[in-house]
């Protein structure tokens, strides 16, 4: 036990002293965010291709919406207290065994609850894992990190994309190469908590309240409200399309092809922050925000498109491209202004807040679009129904972006 413990020392010690915490970062970064990323893609068409409902759909994507956000506040902020390391193993352990089950279902409401389940581990990780980029950082240079951050995470999704694409099409029948593809990435989950062992929480002032919960940061911070209010309006509007797109990338795309469209999403992130890293810390908060949100209508846009006159899943993966671009920029704005506005040991709840708000907001937008789906499809048909939904997102998400062009710079 003496020796471990001497091994322990100096590990930590060489860990400190060098660039290993920054790789083990990225590795971290690469594995949790292409499972994450897989995950939320294939748990929507995994659904579609059970059979479920829009009404169903709408409540398996609303109570992830939720289930994920929501309770970030509260995890967020006791990884203010006791670290972020531990948060982000039971949170990447607690998602990847969840998911490793999937396929064993065949129900709609069983996937309900199944989703549930696996959604409380990303509450429980995402929020530690944004403020330990904040720890690691300072106003000034928080943005190109974040930016290499994204680009590592967006490189790693794309190769795996790839890899579970080619691996998934084994399966000879199409409910099995999503089975196979969903069990691939549980397993990167774990690869993520494996990782995960070899990091250590960076030495910053930790918080002392003992409380699990505050709205403080709302109550005390005009911009960060301001901030929260405006994308909330907007992420009402993104969510709204969840419970629908994924018929129109079931109908006109196979489950390979599907990876071949969100590698284009991958693509496109890498290329837009490679293009734009080197001036990344200088760029204002406030541009990124509005011109990675602006550009978002053209997705529902683009599905609508699909349907109506250009059938192809590649005219899909150019919507997919538009989307991986402007999520690039809004990332690094978004995370970035939260960790501007945030205190020196309330990283993790600011965070968290930020997401228990847009939590509520998707839950909303993806539950009233789906119910409303549900009533279009009976009274319209499918697909008439689908193509209306599209136009008034494509109108909504336009709008809701203009009111970044109100944010003001955090003090």
């Amino acid at each position: 036990m003496a020796d471990f413990k001497k091994i322990y020392a100096r590990y930590r010690t060489f860990y400190s002293s060098s660039n290993l915490s920054k790789t083990v970062l990225y590795l971290i970064t690469g594995f949790g965010t292409a499972a994450s990323f897989i995950a939320r893609l294939f748990i929507e068409l995994f659904a579609v291709i059970i059979g479920s409902s829009p009404a169903t759909i709408s409540l398996i994507t609303s109570s992830r919406n939720l289930i994920q956000q929501i309770f970030q506040s509260t995890f967020g902020r006791i990884s203010d207290r006791i670290g972020r390391r531990v948060m982000l193993i039971f949170g990447f352990l607690f998602s990847g065994l969840a998911l490793f089950f999937f396929p064993l279902i065949s129900k709609g409401w069983v996937l309900l609850i199944a989703v549930i389940i696996f959604s409380f581990g990303y509450a429980i990780y995402y929020p530690a894992f944004t403020a330990l980029q904040g720890d690691l950082t300072n106003r000034d240079n928080r943005a190109g990190l974040i930016s290499m951050i994204t680009i590592v995470g967006a490189i790693a999704t794309l190769s795996s994309l790839l890899v579970v694409g080619q691996i998934g099409s084994l399966g000879d029948t199409t409910f099995k190469q999503y089975s196979i593809i969903l069990r691939v990435t549980a397993l990167l989950f774990i690869l993520s908590v494996c990782v995960t062992l070899f990091i250590f929480d960076p030495p910053v002032k930790k918080l002392q309240e003992k409380t699990v919960f505050s709205l403080a940061p709302i109550k005390k911070n005009r911009e960060f409200r301001r901030f929260v209010f405006i994308n909330s309006i907007m992420f009402f509007f993104m969510s709204a399309g969840w419970p629908i797109f994924g018929f129109v990338r079931a109908e006109y795309a196979t489950a390979q092809e599907n990876t071949f469209i969100w590698a284009a999403f991958s693509i496109a992130q890498i290329l837009t922050l490679l293009i734009v890293n080197k001036i990344i810390n200088i760029i204002p908060r406030k541009t990124l925000l509005f011109f990675g949100r602006v550009f978002m209508f053209y997705i529902p846009l683009n599905l609508a498109f699909t349907v109506l006159w250009w059938s192809y899943w590649w005219v899909i993966a150019i919507g997919s491209a538009v989307s991986g671009m402007s999520n690039a920029i809004f990332i690094v704005g978004q995370n970035s202004f939260i960790l501007d506005c945030a205190t020196t040991e309330e990283k993790g709840t600011y965070t968290g807040i930020y997401n228990l708000f847009l939590g509520i907001s998707m839950f909303f937008g993806s539950l009233i679009f789906g119910l409303i789906a549900e009533i279009m499809f009976t009274s319209l048909g499918k697909w008439k129904a689908i193509t209306y939904l599209l136009i008034v997102i494509t109108i909504g998400r336009f709008l809701s972006s203009l009111g970044y062009l109100t944010i003001r710079k955090p003090k």
